[in-house]
């Protein structure tokens, strides 16, 4: 039986660990997409000839065109995008550099444009195909702290629910997940460097919790999937009401920074 080929970008981190994973478990071979040529190695090792491992800068279109012709060489089809590669600069907007701006934007935002422009003719001769990408709660949500990766998510919201529209008529799945705060480097990250108090309003989820909503995502026929599931409906109706936004916020973002200490001796280093 000819199994999924699915490309991965970011799948040296937590999330993309935690993907790569469960796609195995479904017997999908997984073209793992990073910058970090070590961990790539690592995972090779550990998974032999389920994985590919490929360097990539996601904000180089050369090198998304050199990792995606690999890798349709390598097995002749793509059947899956899952656009996972994400960093986050916390700062208030009127003290972040512009190499901060630009790396987010760069990363976040046209990374997934980049591969999801490459890969795209061959979705379209796969037989199922989908395009799965972890924005975040930061995507329905304003995050303060966090203005420009908000806004990067925002946009990744806007842009892949068009395309779930748009690509209808190819049979292309389009899906966005939207998880809350996960237990990742990541967020040891952000906990260390001045993050949005929002961002430790909840215990953190595991990436495991990520990973298995990609899959529901692939199996799924919805737009958008929020994890846990829980917030979906609360995010989504807080945000009919702007003024309420800005009401609730300071009192959001005090629980938060009460939490953040606990929470912060739960997170991986």
């Amino acid at each position: 039986m000819n199994t999924k080929i699915a490309i991965i970008t970011g799948a040296a981190g937590g999330i993309g660990r935690a993907i790569t994973a469960e796609f195995i478990k479904k017997n999908i071979t997984c073209v793992l997409v990073d910058i970090n040529k070590k961990a790539l190695a690592d995972l090779q090792k550990q998974y032999g000839d389920k994985v590919y491992g490929l360097y990539c800068d996601i904000t180089e279109i050369k090198s998304v065109k050199s990792t995606v012709n690999k890798a349709v060489k390598k097995y002749g089809a793509i059947d899956i995008l899952v656009n996972n590669a994400g960093i986050i600069e916390p700062n208030l907007f009127e003290n972040a550099s512009y190499k901060e701006i630009m790396r987010q934007i760069q990363v976040n935002l046209m990374g997934p444009i980049n591969c999801t422009y490459e890969v795209l003719p061959y979705l379209k001769k796969s037989k199922s195909p989908s395009i799965v990408t972890i924005a975040s709660l930061a995507g329905i949500v304003p995050e303060t702290y966090s203005s420009l990766y908000t806004a990067t998510k925002f946009a990744l919201r806007g842009l892949f629910l068009t395309l779930h529209i748009e690509l209808k008529k190819s049979n292309i799945k389009v899906v966005t997940v939207f998880p809350d705060s996960v237990n990742t480097p990541m967020l040891q990250y952000e906990a260390t460097h001045g993050g949005s108090p929002l961002t430790f309003l909840s215990k953190p989820q595991k990436p495991e919790d990520v990973a298995k909503a990609v899959v529901r995502a692939i199996e799924s026929k919805k737009p958008e999937i929020v994890v846990p599931s829980s917030q979906g409906f609360i995010t989504r109706f807080i945000m009919v009401f702007p003024r309420l936004v800005v009401m609730v916020w300071p009192l959001l973002e005090k629980m938060g920074t009460k939490n953040k200490a606990s929470i912060q001796k739960t997170i991986k280093s």
